[in-house]
């Protein structure tokens, strides 16, 4: 009998001891600062749309660009508008662009500085220079050449959308074998209390 005792009390202190280093690793990890700081962790990572939104959202300002072309008018009238259209002049530098397009500058002058200039220590304007950065690279072969310009747009959002998707997926494999941990401490201590210790206990008998 004393000997299921000294078993059951080490039983206990290992459990209390695996929690405690449970508590600990959850509280430093980066899954309990998306369970209880989700807007420091998603300013920090991949995914700009749980920011504070005051300036552009890129996915929004390329789905307008995009239906702007599809309409038929020029890649200058496009960003015009939809520079125009962006409230509190977030949009201003499109306007810009297409200004400095239409004056005779080249595609490289017209999105650099001073048309384009975001402040590095504006956290905002990180989602205008995504943005900016899309329309840059995806625009290029369009104005040189004189090619369709939509397939291009929806392929990069098609291409975003699909890179989400596999961060989704990557992170919830990552959870799942978080999940596993808690999920073993609450059955190696039930199957040793429930099938090991009344066995040992009758042989002790």
């Amino acid at each position: 009998m004393l000997r299921a005792i000294i078993i059951w009390l080490i039983l206990v202190a290992y459990i209390i001891i695996l929690c405690k280093l449970f508590s600990k690793q959850m509280a430093s990890s980066s899954l309990y600062e998306r369970a209880v700081k989700p807007s420091v962790f998603m300013q920090n990572t991949y995914d700009f749309r749980q920011n504070i939104l005051s300036d552009i959202d890129p996915i929004l300002g390329l789905q307008m660009i995009i239906v702007a072309l599809k309409s038929g008018v020029a890649i200058t009238r496009a960003l015009d508008v939809v520079g125009c259209s962006l409230p509190a002049s977030k949009g201003i530098w499109l306007s810009r662009v297409s200004k400095a397009l239409i004056s005779g500058s080249t595609w490289r002058e017209a999105w650099s500085e001073p048309h384009v200039c975001f402040s590095k220590k504006d956290k905002n304007a990180y989602t205008s220079l995504i943005l900016s950065t899309w329309l840059k690279n995806s625009l290029r072969e369009s104005w040189i050449y004189g090619s369709s310009p939509v397939p291009v747009l929806n392929a990069v959002l098609q291409n975003y959308e699909q890179s989400m998707k596999n961060v989704a997926k990557k992170e919830s494999s990552k959870l799942s074998v978080r999940l596993l941990l808690p999920v073993g401490l609450c059955f190696l201590p039930a199957f040793i209390f429930v099938g090991i210790l009344p066995t040992v206990a009758s042989f002790m008998h």
